[in-house]
């Protein structure tokens, strides 16, 4: 059994099977969509040897890059081919998993199925294949030929700039694919790209007409309506997707977009700055997300939303005292923001004074009792205080309804748990039973390993996401951080340096390496 697989099945509190906006950091728009022009260029010509610390994806990971940047170029047919035979090669559920989804997300669907067949323990993983198999897979049925074709399109359309060329082939072949779902899809974004929004909306909603459960779809009307500038449409779409607790894989894409429509449409200065904020905190980005709010409490610092998301921030970066000083000066100004009021939850829980956060969960709660996360929190602190039985069931039952997803117990793992290392352990095996690719969870179980002198297993987990991390840089700071751990401070430089070429505003990993080479003033 892998590593990870021991991590995800190991007992759990309570185990429950069920379940970016485009990054801007990488300035490219095409970017949310399987775009790995970025780490070709990074990977494949760095100098720099990997081999001796990640010494088992090397392999894989090169050859997988190389079939995507076929892909990338338009040679469909190669890439078809090889991607088939580079599924036989795998062996272990989560990197099948993971191929399965970037299959299903560049169209290549009968391929996508033959992964998800070789995954041993299907059950495990129910609820993530039927996500993806709704989240992308279309309604009409595609031969291979189908697929090629498609395929080329979309390269044609995300990496080509040949947008307005891949619309005249499939206005050639409009009689054939009348009544198909995704050729309506690839259509739709072959007018977006042109920026002829009229057309590009008209056309995903026929998309949709056909298959109205596809979440791909739902997202890329969105996006159409936010360019078309209607932003409380695109936003109720959103909302709604928000509000579907069987999405996973969307899930925290789904969030981040609602924060940018948000900050688009704002109505006051104070919400959209929020807003913006707000975003980078749920990208995990928390050493940014402290230096926009701090730049923002320059100008407003009875701010208690900024004061509390700065408090949040660092909590989740490790500053337990910090924070706690920030939270009493946002509860000082506003009694009633949940997230203040969480957030003094999590400080007496950290403190073990159970009774105190009790007291503080329940009147977050007060403000929305379906809040998982809250739930999530409030249950552990009755355990721990020995709350009577009825109590405890009370808040186990509306857990229940919640639905409590990924996102709830990774948040709790960096705020409540922040320094119990086994709840937070508990807490991550819970996220990553829901979502397996989830990067930020995995990066606080690779981190937590590290800490513990773990590097077996810190190496197995990169391994996992070494090939299809959706955000490139993130995946060189975990090099970063296993380099680090074992001492090779020349590799850990170069490994933060090429995580911070690829996002110049991931504040940690510039931080990391400024505390390598401290005689630099800036690390880029």
């Amino acid at each position: 059994m892998s590593a990870f697989a021991q991590f995800a099945q190991a007992d759990l509190l309570e185990p429950k099977q069920s379940v970016e906006i485009k990054n801007e950091i990488q300035k490219n728009k095409n970017s949310d969509y399987f775009n790995l022009a970025n780490i070709v260029d990074n990977f494949l010509n760095n100098s720099i040897k990997i081999s001796g610390n990640i010494d088992n994806s090397v392999q894989l990971r090169q050859e997988f890059i190389s079939i995507t940047s076929k892909f990338n170029q338009g040679n469909a047919i190669s890439a078809y081919q090889e991607y088939n035979n580079f599924i036989d090669k795998l062996d272990d559920d989560i990197l099948l998993l993971n191929i399965t989804k970037v299959l299903y997300k560049v169209g290549f669907f009968s391929l996508a199925q033959k992964a998800e067949e070789k995954i041993i323990y299907k059950n495990q993983y129910f609820a993530n294949l039927n996500d993806l198999e709704r989240s992308y897979q279309p309604k009409a049925t595609l031969n291979n030929d189908d697929e090629i074709f498609f395929a080329k399109i979309y390269a044609s359309i995300f990496f080509d700039n040949s947008a307005l060329e891949a619309q005249q082939e499939l206005l050639n072949k409009k009689q054939l694919y009348q009544k198909n779902d995704y050729y309506y899809y690839l259509l739709a974004q072959s007018y977006f790209e042109q920026k002829d929004y009229h057309k590009a909306l008209s056309t995903i909603n026929k998309a949709i007409s056909i298959n109205s459960q596809n979440i791909n779809y739902k997202l890329a009307k969105a996006d159409i309506l936010s360019s078309s500038k209607k932003y409380s449409e695109a936003l109720s779409i959103i909302k709604k997707l928000k509000n579907d607790t069987k999405i996973i894989d969307f899930a925290s894409l789904i969030r981040i977009k609602e924060q940018i429509l948000i900050t688009l449409s704002a109505g006051n200065d104070r919400e959209r700055k929020y807003s913006s904020v707000y975003k980078t905190y749920l990208e995990g980005n928390y050493e940014k997300a402290k230096k926009d709010c701090l730049s923002i409490l320059n100008f407003d610092k009875n701010n208690d939303k900024i004061i509390a998301l700065y408090a949040k921030s660092e909590l989740a970066s490790g500053n337990v005292e910090r924070a706690n000083s920030y939270f009493t000066n946002a509860y000082k100004i506003n009694k009633s923001n949940t997230d203040t009021l969480m957030g003094l939850g999590d400080i007496h829980f950290i403190h073990k004074d159970y009774k105190g956060a009790i007291k503080m969960y329940k009147k977050a709660l007060s403000k929305n009792d379906t809040k998982a996360e809250v739930l999530i929190k409030l249950t552990s602190a009755q355990k721990e205080f020995g709350d009577d039985k009825k109590a405890l069931n009370r808040a186990k039952s509306k857990l229940n309804k919640a639905s409590a997803g990924y996102l709830d117990y990774y948040n709790c793992a960096i705020s409540s748990a922040q320094k119990n290392s086994v709840l937070k352990e508990s807490y991550l095996k819970h996220s990553t039973m829901i979502n397996p690719l989830y990067e930020l969870s995995l990066g606080e179980i690779i981190d937590l390993n590290l800490k513990n002198k773990n590097f077996k297993n810190a190496k197995s987990l990169i391994n996992f996401a070494s090939f299809t991390l959706e955000k490139n840089y993130y995946y060189y700071y975990l090099l970063g951080l296993y380099s680090e751990s074992e001492n090779k401070k020349q590799d850990a430089i170069q490994f933060y340096k090429t995580s911070l070429d690829l996002n110049p505003n991931f504040e940690i990993a510039n931080i990391k390496l400024l505390k390598l080479i401290p005689d630099k003033k800036e690390a880029i």
